[in-house]
């Protein structure tokens, strides 16, 4: 249930009881057309905002959709590509480079090693699980091998080094959000262990598994510098 007045709303819950939103901050940029990325009129949109290039800091602000409306839900401190955002429309390339890629791109499937209770369709990984970063037909997704050729990516090496324990699948370069171009940029993710990534977006454990618990598919994340992200 949710009750609208001039300034924000007012939601009541079993779960939660009575909260009220205030149309202010990010998501409310959401609502005024300040946002440059589209939302698709996405349920739920995740803004990841950088203050800056070259910087690995950013902010996570979780916003929802309520009738018709985007309020904040929570925010956190995120990380994301140890070299920061690319320009707007510039392709975040290899993962060596460790450069982030800007825009608005949906959510459909995650991963981990369990499960926190999702309604994305959730992949349990194992010793074989493998992201493709050879050119070629499995370039940008996932396919299980008992072998490793960098630089596809070894998901199981990485689970059990913390980053991979949770994770969620960004659809950059690859659909439903574009075709797959060779090269721009693979395995996207916004997963756990909080520190500069690849070209991720990094939050603590618990927070991923917040972010799944209440994920659907077609839910966005939007990310990049602030001063590009909004007019």
């Amino acid at each position: 249930m949710h009750q609208t007045f001039q300034r924000g709303l007012v939601t009541w819950s079993r779960a939660t009881g009575v909260r009220t939103h205030l149309f202010r901050g990010e998501c409310h940029h959401l609502n005024t057309g300040r946002s440059v990325q589209p939302t698709r009129n996405a349920a739920r949109v995740s803004l990841t905002i950088a203050e800056g290039y070259g910087r690995s800091e950013a902010t996570f602000v979780n916003c929802v959709r309520i009738g018709g409306s985007y309020v904040e839900e929570w925010r956190t401190s995120a990380y994301v590509g140890a070299s920061g955002f690319k320009r707007p429309g510039v392709p975040s390339g290899h993962t060596q480079y460790l450069f982030s890629p800007q825009g608005s791109y949906s959510v459909t499937e995650s991963f981990g090693v369990y499960n926190p209770g999702t309604a994305l369709p959730y992949r349990q990984l194992n010793p074989n699980s493998r992201w493709g970063g050879r050119l070629g037909s499995l370039y940008n997704k996932y396919f299980e091998s008992a072998g490793y050729t960098w630089p596809d990516e070894n998901m199981w090496y990485f689970a059990q080094s913390g980053d991979y324990r949770l994770g969620v699948v960004i659809n950059y370069n690859r659909p439903p959000d574009s075709s797959i171009v060779q090269g721009d940029g693979f395995a996207i993710f916004l997963h756990a262990n909080k520190k500069p990534t690849a070209g991720c977006i990094a939050l603590h454990e618990h927070e991923v598994a917040r972010y799944m618990r209440t994920a659907r598919p077609g839910d966005r994340i939007i990310m990049g510098v602030r001063a590009d992200l909004f007019r």
